[in-house]
């Protein structure tokens, strides 16, 4: 049977543009390093559908040979799984994946122009945030951090009412994210969330599997 969160959610996400994205997103950081290339993997292995790929350190040259061998590894575990790349748009025109867009890197409609064929993707912090990004062309957006979170010290989280006005006032999926966990989830999926994007709960999971399952059971 399907739980109320999730026939409530999709459909406030019926129709929306990106809707057939993955519903658990892995945030593969600083996945040039192969204990992290690793657990990618291995979340692949326990359900993940969507890596996104980034290394703020890393080299270019770096960067494009590690995401150039675990596309080719995560894709032998999973042909079909999506992979974004973080602000890099030239791996992801080398790579023929998808890139998503930041603080960092191009503005998402000079993103578009450089890769017409890939979905583009954002991270907003605020509802102008959503709606800017909608408007300049973004499949979807990252709204974070719903929660705290270690990556954002200091910051209490957006909370799932923030998450649930920017749910209804774009067009596009949103995809909650920023200390989400197993017990948040279904916060997340209530507010309108299309789903949830997760980091270190997986990645730095003593067993990166395990932990993605538990994440995919609540999203599927």
């Amino acid at each position: 049977m399907v739980a109320k969160h999730e026939r409530e959610a999709a459909g406030r996400q019926k129709g929306k543009p990106g809707a057939n994205l993955p519903r658990l997103a892995l945030i593969a950081d600083r996945f040039t390093e192969p204990s992290y290339a690793h657990a990618a993997v291995e979340a692949v292995r326990g359900g993940v559908r969507w890596v996104h790929l980034r290394d703020h350190a890393a080299s270019p040259s770096a960067f494009a040979s590690a995401a150039r061998q675990l596309t080719e590894r995560l894709r032998a575990v999973w042909p079909g799984v999506r992979l974004s790349v973080n602000t890099r748009v030239d791996v992801a025109h080398a790579l023929g994946l998808d890139v998503h867009i930041g603080t960092r890197g191009p503005a998402v409609v000079d993103a578009r122009a450089m890769l017409p064929d890939a979905t583009v993707g954002y991270s907003a912090h605020s509802l102008d945030e959503a709606q800017q990004a909608q408007a300049d062309g973004a499949a979807y957006v990252f709204f974070s951090p719903i929660f705290p979170t270690a990556s954002k010290p200091g910051h209490p989280g957006a909370g799932p009412d923030a998450l649930r006005t920017v749910c209804e006032a774009v067009a596009v999926p949103v995809v909650a994210l920023g200390g989400v966990t197993p017990a948040t989830v279904p916060a997340c999926l209530d507010a309108g969330a299309h789903g949830v994007v997760v980091l270190s709960g997986i990645l730095h999971a003593v067993d990166p599997a395990a932990a993605a399952h538990a994440y995919a059971s609540l999203v599927a």
